[in-house]
């Protein structure tokens, strides 16, 4: 985003759970936190986590709004905002599985600070401006800082996590052309792409439903 002055050494999207380790990011200066609850803890739980994210320094700020003492939603756009006024992407979980936040960074174009982890979240990450940093608060601010005065263009660490996105979904894609002529298909191959967004093939349903909700959201794009 032009014009967003960075204010912090780092960023960390982790939700409100023990296992997103946020105090490894505690020695860092200047700090912000985009985090919400999905019901991991009691709501008191909650409460206590919010405040000892408040109470570790002047110079680290949550960024959701907090009402009755809990962290609110805060939409795509203002997350993105958030991003650009940081320098650095925190990744502190010791496991995990997609790790949106992850490539969410990396499309923002931020240089990425990561514990060792199990969960694939590292595929895309270049050593050029992601470190692999060992679980200890003065090991990840040491990383953030190194990669925070790198000062790497925003454009340039885009531009290669997209170069390496394309290229999985041609493989992906070439793979379920193939696919699709073993059992029988015989559409063309496909071109690009074929699903219409994540949120279809992100919740749990058998291979049949969501192929019909895949073919209905292509039919229903074909029409318009």
């Amino acid at each position: 985003m032009p014009g967003v002055p960075v204010e912090f050494d780092a960023v960390y999207n982790g939700r409100i759970s023990h296992t997103m380790r946020h105090y490894l990011a505690f020695d860092i200066e200047r700090l912000v936190h985009i985090t919400f609850s999905i019901g991991e803890l009691p709501r008191a739980g909650d409460r206590a986590f919010i405040r000892r994210l408040q109470a570790q320094s002047p110079l680290h700020r949550i960024a959701n709004p907090i009402i009755n003492g809990l962290t609110g939603w805060l939409a795509p756009q203002e997350v993105n905002r958030v991003y650009n006024q940081a320098a650095v992407g925190l990744c502190l979980s010791a496991a995990e599985g997609a790790m949106c936040s992850s490539m969410e960074y990396l499309m923002t174009g931020l240089p990425v600070v990561t514990t060792p982890s199990l969960g694939g979240r590292d595929v895309f990450f270049d050593p050029d401006y992601c470190i692999i940093a060992e679980p200890d608060p003065a090991a990840i601010r040491r990383a953030v800082e190194t990669l925070r005065d790198r000062a790497i263009p925003r454009e340039e660490i885009r531009n290669r996590t997209l170069a390496k996105v394309r290229a999985q979904r041609q493989d992906l894609t070439v793979f379920l052309s193939d696919l699709l002529k073993r059992l029988g298909s015989s559409q063309p191959p496909l071109s690009q792409w074929p699903f219409p967004g994540t949120r279809t093939l992100r919740r749990w349903a058998t291979a049949r439903q969501h192929a019909h909700e895949i073919m209905a959201s292509r039919v229903a794009q074909n029409s318009s």
